[in-house]
């Protein structure tokens, strides 16, 4: 997301867990949504892992953040995943 103003970014999903950040990267890359998966690579940056809590208790989990245009697209395509196996 080259030249975006990250301040107007809105969240429309969070998870901590790998497998549903790849599904969610997935179906916003097919729809050709512009997002930012902020927190995504430092989940494991301080060793902690994830372990019982779905994400990193310290980084939190990966929020994808969009445009205000594409809000209610990228909330209707991620209406079915889940955000996480216990969810």
């Amino acid at each position: 997301m080259a030249d975006v103003d990250h301040e107007k970014l809105v969240t429309v999903f969070k998870t901590g867990h790998e497998g549903i950040v790849a599904i969610v990267k997935s179906i916003l890359d097919e729809a050709k949504i512009q997002y930012l998966a902020k927190g995504d690579h430092v989940q494991d940056l301080f060793g902690v892992g994830v372990i019982g809590t779905g994400f990193n208790p310290i980084t939190g989990p990966v929020e994808f953040r969009v445009m205000p245009e594409d809000v209610e697209y990228a909330k209707e395509l991620l209406k079915d995943v889940k955000a996480s196996d216990s969810d």
